[in-house]
């Protein structure tokens, strides 16, 4: 028999069945992401040695080069130590958000 009634009871019985149900309060955060073609990028090559170089024209491009793979590996280990560090700050956070979680 599907009165009026009955519908009722059944609608409010599943959704008291699913309030009991466990929902999260917070919801974790989103992870670091990083632009892949930041990611992916490379130091640019040493530069080409002419073989009729001057050995003054040899030293420029060597400093130069020294100087644009120092810039590289900087701005790759600031890289890697924010990624590292936001990721660290997620997982600290959403351990957090799990514990509310598990309280409530």
């Amino acid at each position: 028999m599907n009165t009026p009634h009955t519908r009722r009871f059944t609608l409010l019985a599943s959704l008291f069945l699913c309030a009991c149900q466990a929902v999260p309060v917070v919801p974790h955060a989103l992870n670091c992401n990083v632009d892949a073609a930041l990611l992916d990028s490379t130091c640019a090559p040493p530069r080409p040695i002419a073989n009729d170089a001057t050995y003054a024209a040899l030293v420029d491009t060597m400093q130069a080069d020294r100087k644009a793979l120092q810039e590289c590996g900087s701005t790759t280990d600031a890289l890697i130590a924010a990624i590292k560090r936001c990721n660290q700050a997620t997982a600290a956070y959403n351990d957090r958000i799990d514990a509310l979680n598990k309280a409530h």
